[in-house]
């Protein structure tokens, strides 16, 4: 099965909705995906993802 960037915004909804905030994760999933790929989130450094995470927080 192909990894797609629709799975990868279904995890960054995951772990999103499991933290305090609100995101953009629309933007989440194009800064992860210029940068690595459309990947799952597990390969990604917890910090570098939580970062990015971060960067797009809306509220």
């Amino acid at each position: 099965m192909t990894f797609t960037s629709g799975n990868l915004r279904d995890q960054i909804v995951t772990a999103t909705g499991a933290s305090d905030g609100e995101y953009d994760v629309d933007g989440i999933v194009e800064e992860i995906v210029e940068k690595h790929g459309a990947v799952d989130i597990e390969t990604l450094d917890t910090d570098e993802f939580w970062a990015i995470v971060g960067k797009h927080a809306t509220a």
